[in-house]
Formats: C-alpha cells, structure tokens, sequence
C-alpha cells in the first residue's frame, strides 16, 4: 500500500503532468530550492543606511512630525496613556545595553526529536507530536463512516492490525499516511515483502517526506479477496500533489500476509488514472 508508488515509473503520471522521475516518489516531489538574491553581496555594495527612527533626515520635516507627536500624545485618554507608557517601560527593560539590539530569527531544522530540558542533565529525549490525528469522535478519515476511536484508532495505538479482513490494515494504512504516521506504516510492511527497507531511519524520513507532500483525497475500496493466495485488496486512492493541480487516482492491488493472526502488507501492484470527478 502505496510504497510502490514511491518507486516505479509509471507512464500515466507523465500524461497528467504529475512528476516524472517516479510515480510520488518523495524526491521527485521535492519543490526546487529558492534561493534569494542578497543586496550588498560580497561587500562591493553597501544597503543606504535609513535614517534613524522617528526623523526624516529634513529640519522642517522633524518639526512637524514633533508637532503632530505632541497633538497625539495630547487627545490620548489616561487610560491609553498608561497603556503607552507600560509599552515603552517594557522596551526600555528588553534593551541590555542601552540600544535596542536586532534579533534575527534563525529557522530550525525540523526534528522528530527534542533534546534535553536545559538545567536537567541529559535527560530522556521525548517523541514531538507531528502528526494529525484527529480526535477519536472525528469521522474516520478512511470513509467508513464510523468514528476515528470505533475504526482506524486501535491499530494506529497497538501497531497492528488483526482483523479477519485485509481491506481494515488497508483503511489503517490509508489514514496512517493521512496522519502522518510512519510507524504504524513500518510495523504493518511485511519484512519477507518487496516493499520493507532495512535503514529505518531513512525509510521514516521517507515516508514523513511523502506525507507532507500529498494531499490524500478519499479512499474507496473496490474488491476484497481475503481467500485468495496470497489475500489481496483492491482499491482507489484520489490525491494531489500539494502546491499544484496535479489531480490523481491512484488504482492499486495490494497483497497481504497474514503472521501470528496480524496482517502484513508484502507489495503492491499500482496504475495512474485521471479522476472520475
């Protein structure tokens, strides 16, 4: 269920503009880096300084921004006065050094975990949530009809699916993929299958990139073969690839195990075609 899709080459996705290295492969889906021109580069050109804060660098002009600061200062309530004051006491009390320095805002890799509080030794590293369960009275994002708690919920929290019908592991893998939950997705591969991967760190961060670059519309399951060998399900999955209108059925016949009464899924075969709506 749907790792093929991240690494075969599919014709119909090239007819409808989808990417053309794989059919969802994570990488092929990666958008291209933006790179933004920086002005005074390499020190050959300086930024004009501005002039500072509150003047216009005019001597007329600094007189009549005065003059309309003090009319202003003069209309205000007391109540809007204090307010005022309060708000500068705190400027005043951020300023370390006197002058009121610059932050820049550096942006943090993303991470699946988080390190230690500071002042509490090396502590234990805890899981951030990042994915997008809803609660369990919300409808079930797999189309069931039921609520998330009576359908997908006890798979996603015990890490298997024992079910007597392969097309449940299917439902859960869908909204695994939906809620971004590669765990679940990587205890529910059959190891003996086409599909698992050994590195599990680069196998999660895979299937974390895939999550975020697609936007799963609905699911529909269209046949189930539990009695056949191996157990199959047939099923259609709708999606777009987020940032653009590349709209997509995917159309796939998943094979399952089924170990120590828990389904596993071991391949899957997968076709692309043009929505039905």
């Amino acid at each position: 269920l749907f790792p093929r899709m991240m690494s075969r080459t599919s014709a119909a996705v090239l007819l409808l503009a989808l990417p053309a290295a794989s059919g969802l492969a994570p990488a092929s889906l990666r958008p291209p880096a933006q790179t933004a021109s920086r002005a005074g580069w390499c020190g050959l050109c300086q930024a004009p300084q501005a002039p500072p804060r509150g003047s216009t660098g005019d001597a007329e002009s600094d007189a009549e921004v005065a003059r309309r600061r003090a009319e202003y200062l003069e209309s205000l309530t007391p109540e809007e006065r204090q307010k005022r004051q309060v708000g500068l006491a705190k400027r005043l009390s951020a300023d370390v050094s006197g002058q009121r320095r610059d932050v820049i805002k550096r942006k943090g890799k993303r991470t699946e975990r988080k390190t230690a509080a500071a002042g509490r030794g090396f502590g234990v590293q805890r899981s951030l949530k990042y994915d997008r369960r809803p609660k369990p009275s919300a409808p079930c994002g797999c189309g069931s009809d039921q609520s998330y708690a009576d359908c997908c919920l006890p798979q996603h929290e015990s890490g298997v699916c024992t079910d007597p019908e392969p097309a449940a592991l299917v439902r859960a893998r869908y909204t695994a993929y939906l809620y971004r939950l590669p765990d679940f997705l990587m205890a529910t591969t059959d190891p003996g299958g086409d599909e698992y991967q050994h590195d599990a760190a680069a196998w999660k961060k895979s299937l974390l990139q895939f999550c975020d670059q697609i936007d799963f519309r609905r699911l529909e399951v269209e046949r189930a073969e539990p009695d056949a060998d191996p157990p199959a399900v047939s099923f259609r999955v709708s999606f777009v690839q987020k940032g653009t209108i590349n709209l997509c059925d995917a159309v796939e016949r998943s094979e399952f195990a089924r170990r120590d009464g828990k389904w596993l899924y071991t391949r899957g075969d997968v076709r692309y075609e043009a929505p039905r709506e």
